[in-house]
């Protein structure tokens, strides 16, 4: 399982001529073109657990400064991207062969860490994402590293407690102040619950007959919002509570993230309805 673990972090990575043997020996479809790559783990599903653990919903921040300090808690300095998947995930194998190797309470408290605070705390968003806009690839990428991490949560035992990057996620504004405090909270993953790429927004476009400005995800929804806020709000609303039922009750964890979403469901929902009495 370490080794297989091993392999599946590389795919995170922008691809090279060695990916494509790997994804034969996973029995995965072929890997994805650099363009491919860029279009999905560069631009819209980001692999890192910031962007997904952060208030701000943004790479960097305080959930990188927590992953950074599990680094240091090991003894060692922090990687340049502590809290990219192929690093995380790449420890974690190391962690797991080490531990299988030579059982030791420090290890498996390690592991126990590194997995259930780390990389389970922000997955089930991240791998549904990349089911739901992701080409064939990163699909089944997706279904095979969800079998992986559900492994290594068998073997590991339930977590103790919540981890701390959920703990400390701050609720949703209500009302948010202005227009910036709902396009920051609804952009958040950990804050609504969902994830907002730009396959997203085009999606949301074409169901309401709207037309989809260029741009980093604020302009555009922005935008969207200009042209039909009670739509847009209704339509994110419906797509929070869609994406709330992706994630499962295998864990407290992923309990949680579809709490949270369903909770974003609701918020948009009362801002839908609160646009609608506006004069």
């Amino acid at each position: 399982m370490t080794e297989a673990l091993r392999a599946l972090a590389v795919f995170a990575e922008p691809p090279v001529p060695e990916h494509t043997a790997i994804a034969a020996a996973l029995a995965l479809p072929p890997p994805p073109t650099a363009d491919e790559h860029t279009a999905i783990l560069g631009f819209q599903v980001l692999p890192y657990a910031s962007i997904y653990l952060g208030a701000e919903g943004m790479l960097g921040g305080e959930a990188r400064d927590r992953i950074a300090g599990f680094w240091r808690a090991l003894g060692g300095s922090p990687p340049h991207e502590p809290d990219h998947a192929s690093i995380l995930l790449a420890a974690l194998a190391e962690l797991a062969a080490s531990d299988v190797r030579n059982p030791d309470t420090r290890i498996r408290a390690a592991r126990t860490a590194l997995y259930w605070e780390h990389i389970a705390s922000w997955t089930p968003p991240f791998l549904a994402a990349l089911r739901r806009i992701g080409p064939p690839f990163y699909t089944a990428w997706a279904d095979a590293l969800d079998a992986m991490l559900t492994a290594e949560a068998d073997a590991l035992g339930p977590p103790t407690a919540l981890p701390l990057h959920l703990r400390a996620a701050p609720p949703l504004p209500d009302p948010p102040a202005d227009l910036d405090a709902l396009l920051a909270a609804a952009l958040a993953p950990v804050r609504a619950g969902m994830v907002i790429a730009r396959d997203d927004l085009a999606r949301c476009a074409d169901d309401l007959g709207l037309g989809l400005r260029a741009g980093e995800r604020r302009f555009a929804l922005r935008a969207l919002l200009a042209q039909d806020a009670t739509g847009v709000l209704r339509w994110l609303a419906r797509e929070a509570a869609r994406q709330a039922t992706a994630y499962g009750d295998a864990s407290p964890i992923t309990r949680w993230w579809t709490a949270r979403a369903e909770a974003g469901a609701r918020w948009l929902e009362q801002l839908a309805e609160a646009s609608v009495e506006r004069p």
